[in-house]
């Protein structure tokens, strides 16, 4: 419900109360009221409890902010403090295209419009059934061909085998088939969109030649072992030089049994190491899948897997998504959209045992929004216009997300302008933390308006940043 047409509801209801109550007190009473009292039944008494009502809310809220009203430090910094210089923090990253499979749209901007109309929402499964032969409710991408996908995959395993991985049996399950079909998916559109890119900026004759320096850093399920990251890393690689993306422009991947990266201290990372590097693109992607029978039984088995008797479990979830980011700085070229603005991620991890139920920290979540809004510059909490989270229906990360919106960007609307992925897609790991990323890109570039992007779906990890607006419109001096 839109939030002109709930206010106006609520003055209607108050004033319908008061007159209805003051009428009947009056036929009680068998007596006419005298006009001080009709004036005050009728208009001063339902203007006081529409007061009342509205400082209730104010207080209210700023008494479940608790702790992340405190003040964080340099947001009320005595002038001393801004003698000493504080470290240069690296210029914001350019995000040039993003793609997504999600449950909710096949493009960013299908999802983005998809939840602002609450038409994107996870729904029962009938090829998904708890232990009692009760379709699921889980968060499915229609039109995925797994049986295709193991025939492509198993060939390629056979003729390139991999450290650690036997292709016989085959080392992938249903689920993992669909997430790496889905990843297959994405990585086309952005391999598309960076080939664009380069030839838009002339850096080359032909489509031939015109492939500049990439980076590769996918996110592959956190259930999988070493050897399986390593082998759906080397299998996007195949798929990018089946592309006709060359070979010798492909960056070396991860070393492997590395440990994989949260995405926002990935972002931060490529941020950081930029200006020593020479220029290149990148593209951060993830794919996952959460619907097959093990993981559900898994998750039912350990009482975290959404039910009627279960209402803080988790929705289980699949599809892809991911970023093309440029060089800070790099020159746009000129008949293209100005890049989006990555600013710097604000992270940190909650300590262990905290995001049991009733114990999540909903502070830290408030520090790091003042952390990430400090980064992008001062007038970025102004601007935000939308708040784009990965946060999922649990009642301690919805709680945790809301209180942090409330209390730092009074401005929105808590119900129409800040959304969760999870909530309405289901849960996919670093998946769903892209799939905000990408809908958040989206709408700054659409509105040219900042974008305040939160992850809390991690049990741990928690993290803030701000995207946009389009480096052609930004001010900020970061």
């Amino acid at each position: 419900m839109r939030p002109w047409l709930r206010r106006c509801l609520l003055t209607v209801s108050v004033f319908a109360l008061c007159w209805t109550g003051s009428i009947a007190y009056w036929r009680d009473s068998t007596r006419m009221p005298a006009p001080g009292e009709l004036a005050g039944a009728m208009l001063a008494l339902p203007l006081a409890l529409l007061l009342m009502l509205w400082l209730g809310k104010k207080l209210l809220l700023r008494l479940l902010a608790g702790p992340a009203l405190a003040a964080a430090p340099g947001l009320a910094a005595p002038l001393q403090a801004e003698a000493a210089a504080p470290p240069a923090l690296p210029a914001p990253l350019q995000i040039v295209a993003a793609s997504l499979r999600m449950p909710g749209g096949a493009t960013p901007a299908e999802l983005l419009a998809a939840m602002r109309s609450r038409q994107a929402r996870p729904a029962l499964d009938e090829e998904l059934l708890d232990e009692d032969g009760y379709p699921l409710l889980c968060g499915r991408v229609e039109g995925i061909d797994e049986e295709a996908q193991q025939q492509l995959l198993a060939a390629w395993l056979r003729e390139h085998p991999q450290a650690g991985l036997a292709s016989d049996p085959f080392p992938f399950n249903p689920e993992d088939l669909r997430a790496l079909a889905l990843g297959a998916d994405v990585l086309a559109d952005l391999l598309d969109e960076a080939l664009q890119h380069a030839l838009s900026a002339g850096t080359a004759a032909s489509p031939a030649s015109v492939a500049p320096m990439l980076r590769l850093h996918p996110l592959m399920p956190a259930s999988w072992s070493a050897a399986q990251r390593q082998a759906g890393d080397a299998w996007l690689r195949h798929l990018a030089r089946e592309q006709g993306w060359p070979a010798q422009t492909l960056l070396p991947a991860d070393e492997p049994g590395t440990r994989q990266p949260a995405p926002f201290a990935l972002l931060n990372q490529l941020a950081v190491h930029a200006p020593t590097q020479p220029p290149c693109l990148a593209i951060v992607l993830a794919c996952d899948s959460g619907l097959g029978e093990l993981r559900a039984h898994a998750l039912s088995s350990q009482g975290q897997l959404f039910s009627a008797g279960q209402a803080n479990g988790q929705i289980p979830g699949e599809g892809a998504a991911g970023l093309l980011l440029a060089s800070p700085g790099a020159a746009a070229p000129l008949d293209e959209p100005a890049p989006v603005l990555l600013h710097r991620a604000a992270t940190g991890e909650l300590p262990q045992g905290a995001s049991q139920q009733g114990k999540t920290d909903k502070s830290m979540l408030a520090d790091l929004c003042r952390q990430a809004l400090a980064a992008a510059g001062g007038d970025a909490a102004a601007g935000i216009a939308l708040v784009s989270a990965d946060t999922d229906q649990r009642a301690n990360r919805m709680l945790e997300l809301m209180q942090c919106a409330g209390a730092l960007l009074p401005q929105l609307d808590l119900g129409e302008q800040v959304l969760g992925v999870g909530a309405a897609c289901g849960q996919c790991g670093a998946v769903t933390t892209l799939a905000a990323l990408a809908m958040a890109r989206q709408a700054a570039a659409d509105d040219g308006t900042h974008v305040l992007c939160l992850s809390n779906l991690d049990p741990l990890q928690r993290g803030a940043l701000v995207i946009g607006p389009p480096a052609e419109n930004s001010h900020s001096a970061t």
